[in-house]
Order: C-alpha cells, then structure tokens, then sequence
C-alpha cells in the first residue's frame, strides 16, 4: 500500500518517496498532463508498486521465498525496465491468476497499467525503445449482467435512508440523485455547489478523464436537492467558502468516497437488501430508465456519460433476459411430450398445419442465451 497517499482522500497525498522514479513520473504524468482522476493514478500506482516487487523477486534481487508485502519496490532505473520481457509479463499475469486469485478484470486492469506506463516510456518520456507489452492482450473477460435493484427494492431503500442516520436530507437526497441520475460515486462526490442549477433543473458532473456533461433533474431530485440544501446551510461551523455539495456533519469538509459507501451500505442492511454496492445503483437506474421509459441505448449513453456505446448495450440484454426468465417461469414449460389420448382435434375443428403430431417432441423455441457482457462503470 502506498505511503503516501491517502485512500479516503486520494487527491491528497505526499510527495512520491516508495516506487522507482521512473513510476513516480508516470503517476506524475497521469495526473498533471494526461488529466487522470486521483484514484485512477492512485490504482496505477499501486499496480505499479505491485509489479515492481514481482519483478524484483523473479529476478532474484530478494530471498525466492520473499513475501510480496515485505519487498521494496524502490531501487529499479529505466535500465531495468528496458529489461523486462515479454515472457516477465505473461508470468506476471499467470502469477495474478494462479497465486493472488485475480479475477479476469482486476487482470485485465493490472496489464492496462503496464501498457500506460510503458507508452508512456517509450512515446512520452522517450526513455525506452521497445515496449515489452505491445502484443500481449488482456485476458478475455467473463461477461455478465449486471445486478441492480427492483423499483420496489429502490423505493425502500429510500423509505429506510429518508429517517435514518444523523443526517438523513443529505443522505436521502444523494440515494435520489444515484437512482434517478446514474451518477458514478466520483461525481457524485466531486460536484461543487456552483455546478447545481436548480432554475435550469441540471447539474454539471466530471466524470472520468475529467469529461463534463449536464444531466438533467426531475421532480424528485429538484425536491431533495432543495430540501437537502436548506439542511445544509444550517450546519453549525461551516464555512461560508466550502464549495462541496455534500459535506460531513462532523468535519463541515466534503464527503469521502468511503463515506458514502458507508452510508449506502448501512441503508442497504437496513432496508434488507443484502449483496448490494453503492455502484449498483447506478445500475439500477440504468436498468429502470432504458426498461420503464421511452430512452433509447444512444440516449442512455449520454445520461450515464460512457465514452462507448457498446458499454451502454449491457443494459439492452437485461430486457431479453427477463422475457427469457418468464417464458421459462411458465407452470407449462416443463412439458416435453402430448399424450396420444388428447392430440387429435375434434372433427369440427380445422387442423392446425404446424401442430405437433401426438407423441412428438415440442419445437424447442427459447432462444439461445446470448453472451452477457462485461459489467460497465
């Protein structure tokens, strides 16, 4: 773990002291010119740090039988990194796999920041000339739907967070904005006071990369922002300066990550929904606006702020599989066969052409399961 960043408030954190310097300029890089959020440095950091004590272990520069916590991932110059291989990458990620018991993504996650630091070596710093990365591909991720909430599962969610806690506006009003926006944590958590326009009913939100987008405000939210405001400007101690829209009680300062998902986390039990994070909200509200509404996948895209649509199209299949599920619910899908005694049609009525004969075997016509996707941020 880094010892320099903080990872409740991972925009502040001390100068870089516990990684070679060439991973210590690429954070830096990340973070000042190529305009990454904190956290994901913080992660590329920390994967870095990660592959840096493997490395060091592989090659021998500590015991074999090294624990990958005890190891130092400072002392490694760009010589080293010029040195490293294919072949060290791929034992890198068999070594995520077989001994850490990485998922696929957290896999896939681990490579990207190899390849980031080295393009960033060899195009940006022009410190290398190969990059060992360049043909190795991330593993192939295992696809499924994502888990959200019911509208009734929703609506007691907010029932529950509407009493409880010391501070029930601001954490009625930020569960509204998730269900109602699709907002990411991070943007919930970063919007500023001057970025909410309640007469215009929109708010501005940063999401990854920095990328701006408005999101319009319905009804429900204009009524908790409004309400939960009001609450705010009560708060003994606050400084008339705080920019943050939600703050702790406590601190009077912004409201970590942590916090929230805290929070959320305590409503969820509450409420009795037991498996859920403060992300699947987000999901949930994905999930209800393409099902329940008149929103097309293009226009999703937009709410949601992905830079792809083939990200957005995960919700598309939530559709099928649930038409899927109730034909497969039906008390009658079990049965294979027509008994010969009740096959033939009384005289008076037409044969049907395409009727299976008596004892035959139905016509199979659920379709296939289509391949669910990786699930979207």
């Amino acid at each position: 773990m880094s010892i320099y960043l903080d990872e409740k408030n991972p925009s502040q954190h001390k100068p870089f002291q516990d990684a070679s310097q060439d991973v210590v300029d690429y954070v830096r890089y990340l973070e000042v010119i190529a305009g990454k959020s904190a956290n994901t440095a913080f992660n590329y950091y920390c994967d870095l740090r990660n592959f840096s004590k493997f490395m060091k272990r592989r090659r021998g520069l500590v015991p074999e039988d090294a624990e990958m916590k005890d190891i130092d991932p400072k002392g490694l110059d760009t010589a080293f990194w010029g040195s490293v291989t294919r072949e060290d990458i791929y034992e890198y990620l068999y070594f995520l796999n077989q001994t850490c018991g990485n998922k696929k993504s957290s896999t896939a996650r681990r490579l990207a920041s190899l390849h980031g630091f080295y393009d960033y070596m060899v195009n940006h710093a022009s410190r290398l000339e190969a990059d060992p990365t360049a043909a190795v591909s991330p593993p192939k991720l295992d696809k499924v739907l994502p888990k959200y909430l019911s509208a009734d599962q929703a609506r007691e969610l907010l029932e529950t967070v509407r009493t409880q806690g010391d501070f029930p506006e601001r954490d009625f009003c930020m569960v509204t904005l998730f269900l109602n926006c699709g907002m990411r944590l991070a943007e919930l958590v970063g919007m500023n006071l001057g970025d909410i326009d309640l007469p215009g009913r929109q708010i501005r939100l940063f999401g990854k990369g920095h990328k701006e987008r408005m999101v319009y405000l319905n009804d429900a939210c204009i009524e908790a922002l409004d309400r939960y405001l009001q609450k705010r400007g009560t708060v003994e101690g606050l400084s008339p300066k705080e920019p943050a829209v939600f703050i702790t009680r406590m601190r009077k300062e912004r409201i970590s990550n942590r916090r929230v998902e805290q929070l959320i986390t305590g409503a969820m039990k509450a409420a009795g929904l037991q498996g859920y994070s403060t992300h699947k909200l987000r999901h949930t509200a994905a999930t209800l606006m393409y099902q329940t509404g008149a929103v097309d996948v293009l226009t999703l895209k937009e709410v949601l702020g992905h830079s792809n649509v083939s990200t957005t199209q995960i919700y598309t299949h939530l559709k099928d599989a649930q038409v899927r599920a109730a034909i497969e619910a039906n008390p009658l899908g079990a049965a294979r066969t027509v008994p010969a005694a009740n096959a033939a049609a009384p005289a008076d009525e037409p044969d049907v052409p395409d009727a299976p004969a008596a004892g035959e075997p139905l016509p199979d016509i659920l379709p296939a399961q289509p391949p669910a996707e990786h699930l979207p941020d």
